[in-house]
């Protein structure tokens, strides 16, 4: 049984944290860019939870522990007191079945009590995001583990991806849109920046949250007009809205949405398949998402898109 000390992180820490991350870790690797643009530079970071295990003898960083809480509003999420996030988490495989595990968490969750959170989410951290759980067949040793220290499966979430090569927009879906032009005047257009205020507001009212700063987080790039598609009626209000690549990941496709009074119409159908022909369009052959469940999980099964990844959505509650 060897010895360890859990301490805060510290800058001297990076490059065998991130070593340790993409051995751990594997079907979820890093780059230096991406540790600091996700975890250094979130403005939410704070090194006191965000902990590290050290092997006493030779000083080797042998696990890594990531918990966050909101220092800032979260748009209209506000500050959600509440919450704390462990977005991040693992050891070293040599050094597992010894413990670490056990006392990064409980060191973590000992911070979060003293700032009083009682939601303990794992994963599914917004801004800027990984996983929205334990990986079931990766990681699949992840979920008893946590189940051990009070954590709770609440569901299942999917990462769904598909090839583009010699796609086509079915002819089904090409009725759709036809129909919805003639019949109702409700057209899908690529974003221009006249609609900046109207999209905003649009989300705000429809799919308040993270959406809101998704888009507007992709218009500060200037990268709108290639990364967003609208549908529109004839009164040019927006019902309708498609993104991509809020990570700048080209192939990375959504959020989109349809006003919940015009659902059913199949809107979301033809944005959905106007975004697939724009990516394939621009050379972009592989389209993924990082998390969908429930219906919408079944909505891109019929279009094709299959099971990537499977992940147990989990929390705890503290009284």
């Amino acid at each position: 049984m060897i010895e360890v000390n859990i301490r805060p992180y510290q800058y001297s820490d990076e490059e065998e944290v991130i070593e340790t991350w993409n051995k751990c870790l594997f079907k979820d690797p890093v780059s230096t860019e991406m540790f600091h643009s996700k975890v250094m530079l979130d403005p939410n970071f704070d090194s006191d939870l965000c902990l590290v295990a050290e092997d006493n003898s030779g000083g080797k960083i042998v696990g890594y522990c990531l918990g966050m809480v909101r220092k800032y509003p979260y748009e209209e999420r506000g500050m959600e007191p509440e919450r704390a996030w462990i977005p991040v988490m693992f050891v070293h495989p040599d050094y597992q079945g010894q413990g670490i595990g056990t006392r990064l968490v409980k060191n973590l969750e000992e911070r979060f009590d003293r700032l009083g959170k009682t939601n303990i989410t794992l994963g599914a951290y917004s801004p800027n995001y990984f996983f929205p759980g334990p990986d079931k067949d990766a990681y699949g040793n992840s979920i008893p583990f946590f189940e051990s220290l009070g954590y709770e499966v609440l569901g299942e979430a999917v990462g769904m991806d598909m090839v583009l090569y010699n796609f086509v927009i079915p002819d089904k879906i090409l009725d759709i849109k036809k129909n919805l032009e003639s019949e109702h005047g409700i057209r899908v257009i690529p974003f221009t920046k006249r609609y900046t205020l109207p999209l905003l507001q649009f989300l705000k009212e429809n799919f308040p949250g993270g959406w809101v700063r998704n888009i507007r987080e992709t218009l500060q790039k200037f990268k709108g007009e290639e990364r967003v598609l609208l549908a529109v009626d004839n009164h040019d209000n927006i019902v309708g809205y498609c993104q991509r690549a809020i990570d700048d990941l080209e192939g990375h496709f959504g959020p989109f949405g349809v006003s919940e009074k015009l659902r059913g119409k199949k809107i979301g159908s033809v944005l959905f398949y106007e975004m697939l022909m724009d990516m394939y369009s621009r050379g972009i052959y592989h389209v993924w998402l990082a998390w969908t469940d429930n219906d919408a999980q079944r909505f891109y099964d019929r279009a094709g898109m299959r099971v990537m990844k499977r992940h147990a959505t989990m929390k705890k509650f503290k009284a």
